[in-house]
């Protein structure tokens, strides 16, 4: 799919026209050289460009369905956890902005071979709702009784030509008993920092740095580019790969939900996503992080 999607849009530019322009003339004084042999000028060429910040996000609306959770289509995982069950957390150090990370209910992921899939390594799938499993001798095990965790993974493209750049996001804090979910967030830049991953928990009324800091700096098109035609493997780690010929940078945005005492209905958890560019690098101090 994204193959063609990526063919279409260069058909589109391709397709786009052609336009004639004349010569320039009006750029100022002009130069001339004489000489009984040579003669030479001197043109400055100048790209001026103005400082640009954007993000594109395309899931705008991510639903977590779990009416239809027998009916898991391939975009999203329900699953029991491993081990004792319960969130497993580690320290990290400045470099992820001194955050804790988290494996809900001790799960975790693996980014794909393909870029924009992930595996989820967790437990036994979860496909009844209430979580129940009744073998075929009819005793339950209280065990498929227990709380599980979703995953739904997304694409976010940032764009920054300042110098420096960070992602970080916020979550609304609902005050009416619903979207209160435990929910779990972790972005993955078209780079590599490490193989299978835990994620930021993100409660109500909390905020998470997405990037690592020594992935901020520089322009998302230098990133970009440093990165397109090469595997991670080439970079320390993984398969994935970036788009060519694009000064937009792929975040793969991963979100894990854990399904337990919630009221029925609809909770809804409202994420801002916030990009900052700078022309100096980013300290510690400017972690827009909270709890």
């Amino acid at each position: 799919m994204r193959k063609f999607w990526m063919t279409a849009v260069m058909m589109t530019v391709a397709a786009a026209g052609a336009q004639t322009i004349g010569v320039t003339t009006d750029s100022g004084p002009d130069a001339v050289s004489k000489g009984a042999k040579t003669a030479s000028v001197t043109q400055t060429v100048n790209l001026k460009l103005p400082e640009a910040t954007a993000l594109h996000l395309d899931a705008t609306t991510l639903t977590f369905d779990i009416s239809q959770i027998g009916n898991q289509d391939g975009t999203w995982y329900c699953a029991y956890g491993v081990g004792n069950g319960q969130d497993q957390s580690s320290q990290l150090g400045a470099d992820f902005w001194n955050q804790t990370q988290v494996y809900p209910l001790g799960t975790n992921y693996s980014l794909g071979n393909e870029w924009g899939k992930i595996t989820v390594n967790a437990g036994q799938k979860v496909t009844q709702y209430p979580p129940i499993v009744v073998p075929a001798n009819g005793e339950v095990d209280n065990a498929s009784k227990a709380y599980f965790v979703c995953y739904r993974a997304f694409i976010i493209q940032k764009f920054s030509n300042v110098g420096n750049f960070k992602l970080s996001v916020s979550r609304d804090n609902p005050t009416n008993g619903m979207g209160r979910q435990m929910m779990y967030i972790q972005d993955n830049p078209c780079s590599t920092f490490g193989g299978a991953t835990g994620l930021y928990k993100l409660d109500p009324g909390a905020a998470r740095e997405l990037i690592p800091q020594r992935m901020t700096s520089g322009t998302t098109g230098a990133r970009a580019a440093g990165t397109t035609g090469k595997t991670q493997a080439d970079l320390g780690g993984g398969t994935n790969v970036c788009r060519k010929y694009t000064s937009w940078l792929d975040d793969l945005v991963v979100i894990a939900v854990v399904v337990d005492g919630d009221k029925a209905g609809d909770n809804n958890a409202t994420l801002t996503y916030t990009l900052e560019s700078s022309a100096t690098p980013f300290v510690i101090a400017d972690s827009d992080a909270k709890n």
